[in-house]
């Protein structure tokens, strides 16, 4: 991995090339890394010297390759064109995208398609066949994730107040003090188990607002292997996008 600081200074650190940012704040107390967009984002307290900055690098450049290595694949699943033969997730399963030319709008898994009928091949466009495929991904989820937290909520006996369905960008779900969940429709591409463990996780919120060692126990108590489904999550959910 190559790092660019500046137009002249280059530290290696492998084979990616990444853009540094470094955002010097006198609120912050500890330094904080992200890779995003294909650049290696730093925030760090004035007080930081420029070599503990390099030395954090060095340190971390393990870290930082895996980051920059899903960061890439992330963005390449976000620059899909929308056109046969790409690959997309539902509960888990991968399937190829087959276009055809119909009388009415609609999406369906046929086979090891995702088939995707659309009406005019004249106006048809990236933006229209992504859009079709958003609002099945968004009904999808809404009548697997509804029809699950019941479920699971009366194992757990817990009742949320409310279930719905959002758009977020750096979330899987929430649960309000009121009792109000919310999941990230994305999540419908990953397979059942690990929607069952986000589930859990927000019902849970309904017992234990916070994430203390009592959460986590409670967690347990319906997902005992949680851990590895938190793990494979964080190794996996950014190819959940559109």
């Amino acid at each position: 991995m190559i790092i660019r600081k500046s137009v002249t200074e280059i530290v290696d650190i492998g084979d990616f090339g990444l853009e540094i940012h470094i955002e010097r704040t006198k609120r912050k107390k500890t330094i904080s890394l992200q890779v995003k967009d294909n650049k290696l984002f730093i925030k760090a307290p004035g007080s930081v010297s420029k070599k503990s900055l390099d030395e954090l690098i060095k340190r971390k450049q393990s870290w930082i390759k895996k980051r920059a290595i899903l960061n890439f694949e992330e963005q390449s699943l976000r620059n899909r064109e929308f056109i046969d033969n790409e690959k997309f997730y539902f509960r888990g399963n991968e399937y190829r995208l087959c276009l055809n030319l119909g009388r009415k709008e609609a999406v369906k898994i046929s086979g090891g398609c995702l088939l995707v009928t659309y009406i005019d091949d004249r106006s048809i466009d990236r933006n229209a066949i992504k859009r079709l495929l958003e609002d099945w991904y968004v009904t999808e989820s809404s009548k697997i994730l509804k029809a699950r937290t019941e479920e699971l909520a009366q194992q757990m006996e817990v009742q949320p107040s409310e279930i719905t369905i959002k758009n977020y960008n750096s979330k899987w779900g929430s649960c309000t003090a009121k009792n109000k969940i919310s999941y990230n429709w994305r999540i419908v591409m990953a397979p059942d188990c690990i929607i069952d463990y986000l589930i859990i996780h927000e019902l849970s919120h309904i017992i234990e607002p916070n994430h203390s060692k009592n959460f986590w126990q409670y967690v347990a108590n319906y997902c005992d292997d949680f851990q590895l489904k938190r793990k494979w999550l964080r190794q996996n959910g950014h190819r959940f996008v559109l």
